[in-house]
C-alpha cells in the first residue's frame, strides 16, 4: 500500500498520503509521456558574412528561431551596420529578393527593420575603434519622411559619415531596437560590459554570430589605394565636424558636486549635433553622386561659382576626376573615360581662369610614381592642350555600338565607388581596423569569448564567417583561427550538442579535420551565388525553394515567415 502511495503521489500529485486511493482506469495512467531529446545547435560556416542572414532566415522559416525578438551576439572587427540601398517595402514584402542585394557591411539592419532581431550586441577586438563602447541603449530604425529611405537615430560618426543617420523627428514607421557595444578582452577579466551582455541575454533567444576577422584583422584597402588617392577621398567624402554639445544652462551657480546632466539631455544634444552634420553631409554626398552619374550619362558637369551644397565647385570636380582617372585605365568604357578627361580639363581651365594658384593642377593630380599600387596603369590627368581629336572620335565610335549596356555598367561602377569611398573617408580619425595578430593574441581573444559564453545559456544558432576572400581575415591564418574556434566550441558545448554545416568553396578539407575532432558534419556545399528569378509572395521566405542546383536542400519542417 505504501508503494502504491509513493507511486501515486510522485506521478499524479493529485492524491495525498492521507488519501492514497488510485483509480487505475484513469486515462492519466495510460498516457505515454515523450521526453523531448536535447535540441542540437547548428553551426553554419560561410565565407561572406552576408550569407549568414540567409541561414538565419532559414532557421526562422523552419521554426528553429522565433519570428521576432531574437538577440544577435555579433563578434566582429566591423559593425556591419550600414543600411542597404533597398526600399523598405522590399525588405518587408520581398525578403527573398532582398537577400541577393545585401553585402558584408549592411546585412544586419534589414533583420532589425523586419522585427526578427530586436537587440544587436557588437563585441569587437581592442584594435577596432569605429564606434564608442556603450552599455545597452534603445534606438529606432525607420523611414525618412522626406525620401522614404531607412535611417537610424544613433548619433555616431559611423552613421552620419555613411549618410544613414536621421533625427527621430524626421522618421516614421519606427522600429525600436537595443544596441550594445563592448570590447573583447582576455578570459581573466570580468567587466561591467560583460555583465551587461550576460544580463541582456538572460533567458532570451539569441544567435551567436562570429566573424573570424575579429581575431586577426586586415584592411584590404591599404594596399589597393595610394596615399594620394586616400587624400582625394578624404577631401571629397569626409563629413564636417559636429558642433560642440550644447547642454542646458543651469544658471550662474556651479552645479552641486556629484551632479551631471541627465542621459536624456546629453543624448538630445548629441542628436541635434548629428542632425546638423548628417543633413549637410547627405547633400554633399548626393551632389558627388549626381556628378559621377553625369560623367557617365551626359558627359557634362555643372560648376558652382559660389559655395553650394547642391553643386560641386571646380576644385571638387578636379579632385573627383583626378581620383577617377587614377584608377586603372580599363575600369570604365572609353566613352566614360573620355568624359572624365574632358571634365577634368574643364575644371582645371576654370581654376586657371579665376587666377588661382598655378600649382593647383599639380596638387589635384594623383602621383603615378612608385607609391601607386597600379604603377603604369594609373594615367596622368591630361593637360588642356593635350586632347587628341582622333582618340576622342574612336572612343565615341566604340561607345555607340553598345551604348545602353556600357552606360549601365559604368553607372553601377560609379555607385560602387561612391559607396566604397564614403566608407573609407576620414581614415585619420575613423580608420578601418588593421591588426594582424599573433597566435598568442588569437588564443587570448578566443579565450575571452569562451569565458563569456560559459556564463550564458546555449544559443539557438551559431553562424561563422571566414571573411578571407574579401581580404579581412589573413588567408594564411583563417584555417588556424577556424580550428581554434571549433576547439573552443568543443570545450563549451561538447560535440554531441553541435551539428556543423560548411557552406563555402573548398570546405571538404576542413570537414575531414572537424570529423576527426568528433563533430557531426551535416552539410558540405558551396555558397549560393545567385537566386532563382521567380516571384515571392509578400511575407514569404522559403529559401528551400532555390533553383534546383543542390545548393539548398529542402527541410521537412520549413515554414513561411509571415
Amino acid at each position: 500500500m505504501q508503494a502504491s502511495t509513493s507511486v501515486s503521489s510522485s506521478v499524479s500529485g493529485r492524491d495525498s498520503p492521507q488519501n492514497p486511493s488510485i483509480n487505475e482506469d484513469d486515462p492519466f495512467f495510460r498516457k505515454i509521456v515523450t521526453i523531448p531529446s536535447i535540441r542540437k545547435i547548428k553551426v553554419v560556416v560561410v565565407e561572406d558574412h552576408s550569407m549568414a542572414l540567409r541561414h538565419i532566415y532559414r532557421a526562422i522559416g523552419s521554426k528553429k528561431l522565433p519570428s521576432k525578438g531574437v538577440k544577435l551576439l555579433h563578434f566582429d572587427a566591423h559593425p556591419d551596420l550600414c543600411i542597404p540601398n533597398i526600399s523598405p517595402s522590399v525588405i518587408i514584402d520581398e525578403p527573398y529578393g532582398m537577400l541577393k542585394e545585401l553585402s558584408i557591411e549592411n546585412w544586419i539592419f534589414p533583420a532589425v527593420f523586419s522585427k526578427f532581431v530586436d537587440h544587436v550586441l557588437w563585441l569587437h577586438p581592442p584594435w577596432s575603434k569605429q564606434m564608442t563602447n556603450r552599455r545597452t541603449t534603445d534606438y529606432v530604425i525607420g523611414r525618412r519622411k522626406t525620401t522614404g529611405e531607412l535611417a537610424v537615430n544613433v548619433p555616431e560618426p559611423y552613421f552620419y559619415n555613411e549618410g544613414i543617420y536621421a533625427h527621430r523627428c524626421d522618421m516614421e514607421s519606427e522600429v525600436p531596437f537595443s544596441f550594445t557595444v563592448c570590447t573583447i578582452h582576455g578570459a581573466s577579466t570580468l567587466c561591467n560590459a560583460c555583465s551587461d551582455v550576460t544580463m541582456s541575454l538572460l533567458n532570451e533567444p539569441f544567435v551567436l554570430d562570429v566573424d573570424l576577422d575579429a581575431f586577426s584583422t586586415m584592411d584590404p584597402f591599404r594596399s589597393f589605394y595610394s596615399l594620394d588617392q586616400f587624400a582625394l577621398i578624404d577631401k571629397l567624402f569626409t563629413a564636417p565636424r559636429p558642433p560642440p554639445l550644447r547642454l542646458p544652462d543651469r544658471g550662474p551657480r556651479a552645479p552641486p558636486l556629484g551632479t551631471t546632466c541627465s542621459t536624456f539631455e546629453v543624448f538630445e544634444s548629441a542628436s541635434l549635433a548629428a542632425k546638423v552634420v548628417s543633413d549637410l553631409h547627405r547633400q554633399r554626398l548626393s551632389a558627388i553622386l549626381q556628378c559621377m552619374e553625369s560623367l557617365t550619362i551626359s558627359g557634362t558637369v555643372e560648376l558652382s561659382t559660389a559655395p553650394s551644397l547642391d553643386k560641386l565647385d571646380a576644385y571638387d570636380i578636379g579632385a573627383l576626376t583626378s581620383l577617377l582617372l587614377s584608377l586603372p585605365i580599363e575600369t570604365f568604357s572609353p566613352s566614360t573615360y573620355f568624359n572624365i578627361q574632358t571634365a577634368h580639363a574643364f575644371a582645371i581651365s576654370a581654376i586657371q581662369q579665376t587666377s588661382l594658384a598655378k600649382s593647383s593642377e599639380d596638387q589635384l593630380q594623383v602621383s603615378s610614381g612608385n607609391d601607386s599600387p597600379h604603377g603604369g596603369n594609373s594615367p596622368e590627368p591630361p593637360k588642356v592642350k593635350q586632347q587628341k581629336v582622333d582618340v576622342s572620335r574612336d572612343c565615341l565610335k566604340w561607345a555607340s555600338d553598345s551604348r545602353s549596356e556600357t552606360v549601365e555598367n559604368d553607372l553601377d561602377l560609379m555607385k560602387h565607388f561612391h559607396d566604397v569611398w564614403k566608407s573609407l573617408a576620414d581614415r585619420e580619425n575613423y580608420p578601418l581596423p588593421h591588426h594582424v595578430s599573433t597566435a598568442e593574441e588569437q588564443s587570448e581573444l578566443i579565450g575571452g569569448l569562451e569565458s563569456l559564453l560559459n556564463r550564458m545559456h546555449n544559443p539557438l544558432l551559431i553562424t561563422v564567417a571566414r571573411s578571407s576572400l574579401d581580404g579581412y581575415t589573413p588567408t594564411d591564418q583563417v584555417s588556424s583561427i577556424q580550428m581554434q574556434f571549433f576547439e573552443a566550441l568543443h570545450r563549451i558545448y561538447g560535440v554531441e550538442l553541435l551539428t556543423v554545416a560548411l557552406d563555402y568553396e573548398g570546405a571538404a578539407k576542413d570537414a575531414q579535420a572537424l570529423k576527426s575532432m568528433g563533430f557531426e558534419i551535416s552539410e558540405i556545399r558551396g555558397e549560393i551565388s545567385r537566386f532563382s528569378s521567380f516571384s515571392v509572395n509578400p511575407g514569404s521566405l522559403l529559401l528551400s525553394r532555390c533553383e534546383a542546383s543542390g545548393d539548398y536542400r529542402s527541410e521537412s519542417d520549413t515554414r513561411d515567415i509571415s
